[in-house]
């Protein structure tokens, strides 16, 4: 208890953020995007790319999208998601079958430093897939290897198209695998997937960089496409009443420039008139 109380009390951020978090993690009376913002529900990245995934797929006519996590190991980010999406669809009406993408035997071996071995190795991350599937309510594990299962994934007629992924494979190779998704027929896809990226930012004792691990496969990505590129959402942080968090540094956007619905408008408005004079005397405010 000491320790995580001086954890809270260490956070750079108001303490009147602190005491509305702690507050609605106890009493539960605030709207579910402020709840986001505050960071008082678990992995609030997912539940952030999710809601914003929805309203685009709303805004364009889709009843349903898909959510994939990839990467699920233990099942906490799964079940999390899973719970995001019960609560996204509620606030927007769009329903959400949501995917967990992961070997069921943990980590394969590192194919070279690409996959950074001094960080990762093969057999990490187990899962217990039957004790997962009892906890889950809705959403469906997919495994095997990504390489072979995304294809497969990408193939299914009836899905809906997937507007939100989260990738927490770790390796380059699991992650360019991964990738594949983006491959997919533009009906698979929303024209941009709100995107999550786990392992790309962190110490000096992770290294993470552009020449391995997953930046390298996110590169190589972009370089071998030239109508569909990820890209990160820049300046996240300061956008809201949000707390600044590390994960306002890893939500991505994947482009699909090539997508029928990629250049339709989402809102009606034209023009932006003039203000009215303010009265003689008055003091000019900016709007």
């Amino acid at each position: 208890m000491p320790g995580r109380l001086l954890r809270v009390l260490s956070e750079p951020v108001p303490l009147r953020f602190l005491l509305l978090r702690a507050l609605d993690r106890r009493f539960d009376f605030l709207g579910y995007r402020w709840k986001l913002n505050l960071g008082s529900l678990p992995y609030p990245e997912y539940g952030y790319g999710l809601l914003n995934a929805a309203l685009l797929a709303k805004r364009l006519g889709h009843a349903r999208m898909a959510a994939i996590e990839f990467g699920v190991a233990g099942g906490n980010g799964l079940v999390a998601l899973e719970r995001h999406a019960v609560r996204v669809a509620r606030e927007t009406g769009v329903g959400i079958a949501v995917f967990g993408f992961d070997t069921g035997t943990g980590m394969p071996p590192p194919c070279d430093h690409r996959d950074m071995p001094y960080r990762w190795q093969g057999g990490y991350y187990r899962m217990d897939p039957e004790r997962l599937r009892a906890r889950l309510r809705s959403a469906e594990l997919v495994i095997g290897e990504v390489g072979h299962t995304v294809p497969a994934f990408c193939r299914r007629a009836e899905l809906p198209p997937v507007g939100f992924a989260a990738f927490d494979l770790d390796y380059w190779s699991s992650t360019r695998a991964a990738l594949q998704l983006f491959e997919a027929p533009a009906a698979r896809l929303l024209p941009r997937v709100a995107c999550y990226f786990d392992d790309i930012v962190g110490d000096l004792e992770s290294a993470h960089n552009e020449f391995a691990g997953v930046r390298l496969a996110i590169a190589e990505f972009n370089d071998a496409h030239a109508m569909r590129k990820l890209a990160q959402v820049r300046g996240l942080r300061f956008y809201g009443p949000r707390i600044p968090r590390l994960w306002h540094e890893q939500i991505f956007v994947a482009h699909l420039f090539d997508h029928p619905d990629y250049g339709r408008p989402l809102n009606d408005i034209t023009e932006m008139p003039l203000t009215a004079a303010p009265a003689p005397g008055a003091v000019w405010t900016r709007v």
